[in-house]
């Protein structure tokens, strides 16, 4: 065993796997966080009887913030597969979608 080994290893994904990685951990957490509150959101407006107005307005609502965790998660998940592929650590998140796709400099030294 080589003891001199670097503490971060490089990783070794193209583009291609960075893209499906990102774009898959998107779907499963964005997905999954539309799906349950749109239950929610049909469930409590039957048991409530709020109407079909509120049914609308609350899942154009709920697609909205959807939409945004999607990208969020993608931006987010590329910006740390870059970084570990160039043998950086992961930084702490912003939550701004294009902050994640900027640039990617070393992560600020912690006391």
């Amino acid at each position: 065993m080589d003891e001199t080994s670097p503490n971060h290893a490089k990783h070794g994904a193209d583009l291609f796997s960075i893209f499906v990685t990102s774009f898959c951990a998107a779907i499963c957490v964005a997905g999954g966080f539309g799906i349950v509150f749109q239950a929610f959101i049909i469930a409590g407006s039957a048991m409530f009887e709020l109407g079909h107005s509120f049914v609308i307005a609350a899942s154009l609502l709920n697609a909205a913030i959807t939409l945004w965790l999607f990208l969020w998660c993608f931006a987010r998940s590329w910006h740390v597969e870059r970084r570990l592929k160039q043998g950086l650590e992961v930084d702490e998140p912003k939550l701004s979608i294009l902050a994640n796709l900027k640039g990617y400099g070393p992560s600020p030294a912690k006391p």
